[in-house]
């Protein structure tokens, strides 16, 4: 059940919407950082439709992959033995996951522009309108992670925010398989870096935590190869490769992924069936994904079609 609950903040009512421990309600953090706020009598609403959205969104197959991060992060967490708030951690990270899922299936569609667009929304002032929040899937789940960076966190996640763009536009620029790899790795370990400062206000014990930063730099690198893997010959169809990948590149590519993945299971074995899990649902998901999406393009195609009279 989601309970509203309501306080009173300069004269503004503050909804924190509660959930339970299987559902993340993320709407009510929007209220923190957003410059114009609606009626007081629209703000029910106007949260409850913004979590309608956000949680459609989460269940769409081609997200489960991403959605079922948090809890293999919490469960890393716990190996290294570092203390945290579980559920504000897992309510950030379930924030920060979905929107790398979102922004990865629009790049993934050929909207090359998509970074640029995120960087946007996160360097203007936030705004709750519902319209606007609900204008596209990108930037609904922009917003409700804006609602989550801590005002200590957002000048240097930013930093981090331009600094992947640029490397993911550098990417695009790759004209070797080599340098395709290294691309790669760096995407990994900034996107990794980012939900490690977007949690790291919630963690105890810092000596302990650095070791869980390598440790998710090191997750992020394989995990951004194991993409590439995936997504390689479909990255190069929407032109987001400025070369044509052989065999050879391929098999580069597998053996690079090997040996990163190898090495973390031998630092740390016993994540190991973690990391197989994760892999499972990597290429699982992305495939259910796929099937979905052409289904709704046969969909689509066969409405276009003009009708035939016998």
């Amino acid at each position: 059940m989601i309970r509203i609950s309501k306080q009173t903040n300069d004269g503004w009512p503050i909804h924190k919407i509660v959930a339970n421990a299987t559902i993340y309600s993320p709407a009510g953090e929007l209220l923190s950082s957003f410059r114009h706020h609606p009626q007081p009598g629209q703000i029910s609403d106007a949260l409850t439709n913004i979590e309608r959205r956000y949680q459609a969104l989460a269940a769409e197959p081609r997200y489960k992959h991403f959605v079922r991060i948090p809890e293999r992060i919490l469960r890393c967490i716990d190996y290294f033995g570092v203390g945290c708030n579980r559920a504000k951690a897992k309510a950030r990270l379930h924030s920060y996951y979905l929107f790398i899922g979102v922004v990865d299936n629009a790049i993934d569609s050929g909207n090359v522009d998509t970074g640029e667009r995120i960087l946007q929304y996160l360097s203007a002032p936030g705004s709750f309108r519902e319209e606007e929040i609900l204008s596209s899937s990108l930037r609904l789940v922009t917003e409700i992670l804006r609602g989550h960076i801590s005002a200590v966190s957002y000048s240097s996640m930013m930093e981090r925010f331009r600094e992947l763009y640029q490397t993911v536009i550098s990417e695009r620029e790759a004209e070797s398989i080599e340098a395709y790899i290294n691309h790669r790795r760096a995407v990994g370990r900034l996107t990794a870096t980012l939900s490690y400062e977007l949690i790291s206000p919630l963690l105890d014990r810092e000596s302990q935590s650095q070791g869980l930063l390598r440790f998710m730099n090191q997750v992020g690198e394989v995990g951004c190869l194991v993409d590439s893997v995936i997504d390689l010959d479909a990255d190069r169809r929407i032109g987001l490769l400025r070369f044509q990948p052989n065999m050879i590149d391929r098999g580069r590519l597998i053996v690079c992924t090997l040996q990163a993945g190898l090495t973390v299971l031998l630092r740390h074995p016993g994540l190991c069936g973690l990391f197989l899990q994760a892999i499972t649902d990597n290429v699982r998901d992305r495939f259910r994904g796929q099937q979905t999406q052409d289904l709704v393009h046969i969909v689509a195609n066969r409405k276009e079609e003009p009708a035939i009279v016998a």
